[in-house]
């Protein structure tokens, strides 16, 4: 199985930078950037591109709603050309609030957009002079002003099964986020007998410490704050057995916010979603993760908090290069 690293928002941009160059050097699979209100995810992939040789390169996830789709496939192609060859574009439709209150669109018809996108972009980035007139898609004598190296695979996230059945067919690869481990054991073998070829990855919230508590602590925290503003994530895990914690984080956060939101997912749902613990611990909670038959496995990693000590980004540091190097031989 191949492993790859998101490394997000809960880390600063020295950081990101730190723990990609450790990625590359150990001959992970891939690097991938998320980015809903974050940083952006092309500009960062483009300089991780100048500091690492072998790590495949993903966006993880750009939404749909945030750029148009010639301009998706301009900055595609551009960290293709970058990074000779290593580009993963990672696609999804996000949120109604990003596309409505932060990128003034409207969210709707979410399948057929993301159909066209996908289309379109797999034609600009093919370097010919495209035309292309679509319900929300349109181009006209557009070519690409340098040659792309490449067809660019096209990884396109999904939860609910109308942007999954398009995902399996349409899609180089598909990314799942926040699937509990026995539901993500059916929906891969869907994918699967839909698409033999199709690449699944699972990005998996994971947390590592000396002190096992304050990991678990740190990945409850990340899961409690995904359920609490993601309303598509909530609707699903309440859907499939976490109804009452989803009812609880929701009610806790409107009342008190972020404030100790993490008591409110149960050991349940921290295993069945997550990777948490000491590095004995988590190694054991990857080879679970291993028999669900993903392709890949991203880490998402999540620095735990050692109050402000001075070492503490250092300690995160060693921990996410030991991690890596034992899943890595695993």
């Amino acid at each position: 199985m191949m492993v790859g690293v998101s490394l997000g928002m809960l880390l600063n941009t020295d950081q990101v930078i730190d723990y990609a160059r450790v990625a590359d050097k150990l001959g992970i699979h891939s690097i991938w950037i998320p980015e809903s209100w974050g940083r952006d995810a092309f500009t960062t992939l483009g300089y991780i591109a100048s500091i690492t040789s072998r790590a495949m390169l993903g966006t993880c996830i750009v939404s749909i709603y945030s750029r148009s789709a010639a301009s998706i496939a301009m900055a595609t192609a551009t960290l293709d050309a970058l990074s000779n060859g290593r580009a993963i574009l990672g696609l999804g439709a996000s949120s109604k609030k990003l596309a409505e209150e932060w990128h003034s669109g409207i969210f709707n018809m979410n399948i057929k957009r993301m159909r066209e996108y996908v289309e379109a972009i797999r034609l600009l980035c093919k370097g010919e002079k495209v035309n292309y007139t679509g319900s929300i898609v349109r181009i006209k004598d557009m070519r690409l002003g340098f040659k792309p190296l490449r067809s660019v695979p096209i990884y396109i996230a999904a939860t609910n099964r109308g942007m999954l059945n398009l995902a399996s067919r349409i899609g180089d690869g598909v990314i799942l986020f926040l699937r509990p481990l026995e539901e993500l054991k059916d929906t891969v073998a869907m994918i699967k007998s839909v698409n033999p070829s199709c690449t699944v990855c699972y990005v998996v919230v994971t947390a590592v410490a000396d002190d096992a508590l304050r990991a678990i602590n740190r990945a409850k925290s990340t899961l409690a704050f995904y359920t609490a503003v993601g309303p598509i994530y909530a609707n699903f895990l309440a859907s499939k057995g976490f109804k009452d914690e989803v009812y609880s984080i929701k009610s806790s956060y409107a009342s008190n916010g972020l404030k100790d939101l993490h008591a409110h997912v149960s050991d349940r749902m921290l295993s069945e979603l997550a990777i948490a613990g000491s590095i004995d611990d988590c190694i054991k909670q990857y080879r679970r993760f291993m028999s669900s038959g993903v392709d890949m496995l991203i880490i998402q990693y999540n620095p735990v908090d050692y109050d402000n000590n001075s070492n503490s980004k250092d300690k995160n540091l060693k921990l996410y290069t030991d991690l890596l190097e034992n899943i890595k031989y695993s």
